[in-house]
């Protein structure tokens, strides 16, 4: 699909995610090192010498060695270059102004600008400083990162959305622009919108306050939902399994016991209850939390009965929240996985190894997929002089201010409650109309979800839904009706784009799979958002994005090494499927502009949590290695920690370097360690954590980020929902946007995670209260006559 496109890649570690995704939509990527070699070849996981991390993640791109006036020759012939900062590539001011054609896209810790631009970062610190790290908690231990760092791959996501999203301004205007990530902004997703927590009026503590993994059966997963996830024990390992309660997934509980009771292993007073009601009941006195441990010890003792695989089956057959935790065995051995050819082999250190291959599965054009294996330092130098060089990309720019990136494109949003909202949510950010079609009757899951506006739950007082819809077009409609189906049609007429996550084979039951509506409609694009697929063994599988977790491995990497899996922050890959999502959608987008040709999209959440642990996945194929759960240490860096401060606080602190780790112990007072290099470190991290939480302990997280921002080691603050509201960084950047809201005055949502200098996101409406355009969407987008409008306002259609 980006056949047509040259990318000049001169990140490291921190940006090499972006190169890889452009690469697998088909773009030319050329991956620039300097001599020695990129950083992000010693990047862990290593093995026999070679980094998992560098293969899986520069997959897909020729590698040249050049100097700085090689670079600048190169850029000319460009249409995109990635760098990551701070680094060593060409300011993007210079580029532009030698190249005005070309994009220039930033991927560093805090944003290009801002009081924290200088911030030293590495993934543990942003994560502290986004938002994800401080609900990440087991008890009264310090909060956790996830064990393969995730916040950089989140960023370099970002910046391939952001990328392309500039590329497509430009064919309008001509003009080229920077594109500013900031990874501590893009983190801030991977809350469920807790971050706006504050902001709203509903920071509730009890988010914070997880059970003791390594004293019971189960721990806490680390949710911190209403929901309660869990990990229970099977025969041959463990299970995430709700007992959800309430009307958002208390349905899924009553499968769960409907299960039991057909085997006889329940009494029929618990197998009876409503879990949609249980709230209520509890709150009337008519359940009382014995009742509840009751209920929990018939499901712990069935569950020892059962394999992961009984578990996985009942899943499916039941529409249960209740699937294995994966590691990466399990994972390589998936046969959805296998059915669905999501692996590519390449070759790595003289052996064939299968990697992550599919962002996306891709119906029409060439989907994305893994062209190369990752090119030997200075692989391709000759070859790319000769074809970039002497050549200089030429495009006439036009005069009057640039359009919105997306301006004039018309969106469908059949999507729910977080992974396909976000989707669309960003192209209304840059300029689509996007109308979002909900139902009255069965409210959607994230109305019912918190953080709330003034701590009331009410199906309009959901910032997290707020946050996933801003911008949009709202209306209802009744898709059961046959009326409201004939609306529906009407609008994938009008769309260029729809985006659905209804399960499996309902659009085909409504007479709309894209096969059927790309018959009249060539150029429509369609994608599809599940947790497993559109095809494939598990596409009976419910559920939200902690089922796509457990079953990609990311659940059994969030944890201390003594305890059991905690698993990351709530749905996790709610929140990294819709960038590859939203990234192949950009790509097709492109295509079609190009070609006039549409595409389906076919995007899997388990699929894309796999995606975000290539190179663990990697590994295990490598030698057989299974990653482990690591609690806040990490591969490479050592200290390597979140502290204790005064007040509950805590601070994330990592020495990179020896260098880092002297001006750390000085300002500790400790010369008697400042000489410790890294294997001397390694052998007595146990005793520097130790030195480093007495150093900590009453003093003041912020005041200790400050302190050693400013000799350049990286630490910051784990910062709650109040200090990310007011983070001066973010407040530069205009992340936390204000909007007139009709019911609370005043709206909190998040903005783009990516800054574009031309054609800049905007936030231009509050997401909206149910049924609020229905009008609009009638009369204005599909221009039904007035007498039209009154008959479905008045009957029963639009519910």
């Amino acid at each position: 699909m980006l056949e047509h496109i040259r990318v000049l890649d001169l990140t490291d570690e921190r940006g090499l995610m972006c190169g890889r995704l452009l690469a697998d939509l088909g773009a030319d990527v050329v991956q620039v090192e300097r001599e020695g070699g990129s950083p992000a070849r010693a990047t862990p996981p290593l093995a026999g010498g070679t980094s998992l991390f560098w293969e899986t993640y520069a997959a897909g791109k020729r590698g040249v060695v050049a100097d700085a006036e090689t670079v600048h020759r190169l850029a000319g012939a460009a249409d995109a270059v990635v760098m990551s900062a701070p680094g060593e590539g060409p300011e993007p001011e210079a580029l532009l102004a030698a190249y005005p054609h070309l994009v220039c896209t930033v991927v560093s810790p805090f944003g290009r600008t801002g009081p924290k631009a200088g911030y030293a970062g590495c993934d543990l610190v942003v994560w502290a400083a986004g938002g994800p790290l401080d609900p990440h908690r087991d008890g009264d231990r310090p909060p956790l990162r996830i064990s393969a760092p995730q916040a950089y791959a989140q960023a370099g996501a970002d910046a391939a959305a952001g990328t392309l999203l500039a590329v497509l301004a430009a064919r309008g205007t001509g003009r080229g622009q920077i594109v500013d990530v900031s990874a501590q902004a893009s983190v801030g997703v991977a809350t469920l919108a807790r971050v706006l927590a504050h902001a709203v009026g509903d920071e509730n503590p009890e988010w914070h306050r997880q059970p003791v993994s390594g004293r019971t059966d189960q721990s806490g997963s680390g949710a911190a939902t209403p929901n309660s996830m869990k990990k229970w024990r099977v025969r041959d390992g463990l299970v995430e399994l709700h007992l959800s309660m309430g009307p958002a997934a208390g349905t899924f509980t009553n499968n769960l016991f409907g299960w039991l009771r057909a085997e006889g292993a329940v009494d029929e007073r618990i197998a009876s209850w409503d879990w949609r009601t249980v709230p209520d009941r509890m709150a009337a006195g008519e359940l009382t939390g014995e009742d509840l441990d009751e209920a929990r010890a018939a499901v712990r003792a069935f569950l020892l009965t059962r394999t992961k695989n009984d578990v996985l089956e009942a899943a499916m057959r039941h529409r249960l929240l209740c699937v294995p935790v994966f590691d990466m065995a399990d994972v390589a051995a998936s046969p959805q996985l296998a059915a669905r050819d999501f692996w590519s082999e390449v070759e790595i250190g003289g052996r064939t190894v299968r990697i992550p291959g599919r962002m996306a599965r891709v119906t029409g054009p060439d989907g994305p997929r893994v062209r190369r294996r990752a090119p030997k330092p200075g692989e391709h130098t000759a070859e790319v002089l000769r074809e970039w060089t002497g050549t200089r990309r030429t495009v006439a720019v036009s005069e009057p201010e640039p359009a919105s990136a997306l301006d004039g494109l018309k969106v469908l949003d059949l999507s729910w409650v977080v992974a396909g909202p976000l989707i669309g949510r960003a192209l209304a950010d840059f300029g689509a109309q996007v109308v979002r079609v909900e139902s009255s009757r069965r409210i959607e899951t994230a109305r019912l979800m918190q953080p709330f506006y003034g701590g009331v739950q009410d199906r309009e007082n959901s910032a997290l839904f707020g946050n996933c819809n801003a911008g949009k077009l709202g209306m209802t409609l009744d898709l059961k009706s046959e009326e409201g189906r004939g609306v529906v049609r009407d609008l994938v007429a009008w769309a260029d784009v729809v985006v659905e996550s209804f399960s499996p084979g309902q659009m085909a039951k409504w007479g709309l799979e894209y096969t059927t509506l790309a018959k009249d409609r060539p150029s429509l694009i369609m994608l599809s958002t599940c947790i497993a697929g559109q095809t494939g063994p598990w596409t009976g599988l419910a559920g939200f994005g902690n089922v796509g977790s457990s079953l990609s491995g990311l659940q059994n990497l969030v944890g201390w090494e003594d305890a059991l899996p905690m698993g990351p922050f709530g749905p996790y890959t709610d929140y990294v499927g819709p960038r590859l999502a939203l990234a192949t959608l950009l790509a097709a987008i492109e295509n079609r502009r190009r070609t006039g040709r549409g595409a389906y999209i076919d995007a899997a959440q388990i699929e894309a949590g796999v995606f975000f642990l290539s190179p663990q996945v990697a590994h295990h194929g490598y030698d057989g290695t299974i990653a482990r759960r690591r609690g806040n240490r990490d591969e490479a860096y050592v200290p390597h920690g979140v502290y204790g401060c005064a007040g509950g606080r805590y601070v994330a602190l990592a020495a990179r370097t020896d260098g880092e780790w002297r001006r750390l112990a000085a300002e500790m007072d400790r010369p008697d360690l400042a000489g410790l290099t890294t294997g001397e470190r390694r052998d007595r991290e146990e005793e520097l954590d130790g030195a480093l939480a007495a150093w900590t302990a009453g003093q003041d997280a912020r005041d200790v980020e400050r302190r050693l921002q400013a000799i350049g080691v990286p630490a910051h603050l784990s910062q709650s929902s109040a200090d990310f509201v007011a983070d001066p960084q973010l407040r530069e950047r205009g992340h936390i946007v204000a909007l007139d809201h009709p019911l609370h005055g005043t709206a909190y949502v998040e903005g783009p995670r990516y800054l574009l200098s031309g054609t800049p996101g905007t936030v231009r409406r509050p997401a909206p209260t149910l049924g609020l355009h229905n009008e609009v969407v009638l009369r204005d987008v599909l221009g039904y006559s007035g007498e039209r409008v009154r008959e479905l306002m008045e009957g029963g259609a639009l519910k």
